[in-house]
């Protein structure tokens, strides 16, 4: 406090962020590490307060992305368990089921959608056996990804979005004899879309994406995909999928 005034949530974060940048002793190593815990929790409370306006909410995601990353990358600080990683992926799923909640501000909502890959991106670098062991909510977060990408307007930050994506997408290659059985329902997702009528330009930029996602799949993968769609969705998604299969190949990790 400050005269007997209280911070706000934002300002306590960015100083215990600032603590752990520059802490450089066993002992101050040993201080902050009883913190994290309790400053994980905070800072996953800042996606929740929607109520304090665009661009207020917008810099608390900002500074969310910021706090776990430097929390996911210290693990002399804090060993995130799998119920932690629940946890996060689970409180950045519903900025992304308030749908137009930003279409009026292109740069937040890109600067939201970006903050949540990089933090997902960032557990699936340090984290990878924990997120084995609890794949859905990674699975689910990454379904409201690509649904918002989806229904996103082309000409708005797609660009920088899918990119975004689709090296989280590269990510999960190295780890497909886990998680392919659930890239099964984000292509799924995709097909549905396709066949409903897809913006070209939405098309051409989720390829990167869609091309590493069928990397994943192994042969009983894609049969399963193929017993699951009607014929017209064949017709339409037999082009990418031979696309697929003529350009793609992978070079390591995004």
């Amino acid at each position: 406090t400050d005269g007997g005034k209280k911070h706000d949530t934002s300002f306590i974060i960015k100083v215990f962020h600032l603590l752990m940048m520059c802490a450089n002793s066993q002992e101050q190593h040993k201080y902050i590490s009883g913190k994290c815990k309790t400053f994980l929790l905070i800072s996953m409370g800042l996606l929740r307060d929607r109520r304090c306006g665009t661009y207020r909410f917008v810099s608390n995601v900002k500074l969310f992305h910021k706090t776990m990353t430097t929390l996911i990358s210290k693990k002399e600080l804090l060993l995130l368990s799998g119920r932690e990683i629940a946890m996060i992926c689970c409180e950045m799923n519903p900025l992304f089921h308030d749908d137009g909640a930003n279409k009026n501000d292109v740069n937040g909502d890109v600067a939201i959608f970006n903050s949540c890959c990089s933090v997902v991106a960032s557990l699936i670098a340090n984290y990878p056996k924990q997120l084995y062991g609890c794949p859905s909510p990674l699975f689910s977060l990454l379904l409201s990804l690509l649904t918002h990408l989806l229904h996103a307007n082309p000409k708005k930050g797609l660009s920088q979005k899918t990119l975004e994506y689709a090296k989280v997408c590269e990510l999960l290659i190295p780890h497909k004899d886990i998680f392919k059985k659930h890239v099964v329902g984000l292509i799924l997702c995709y097909i549905q879309v396709l066949n409903k009528g897809m913006n070209p330009t939405t098309k051409s930029r989720l390829m990167p994406s869609i091309y590493a996602l069928l990397d994943m799949c192994s042969d009983f993968e894609t049969r399963q995909i193929n017993a699951m769609i009607d014929v017209p969705s064949k017709t339409l998604f037999a082009p990418v999928f031979q696309s697929y299969q003529k350009f793609y190949q992978y070079h390591g990790q995004a």
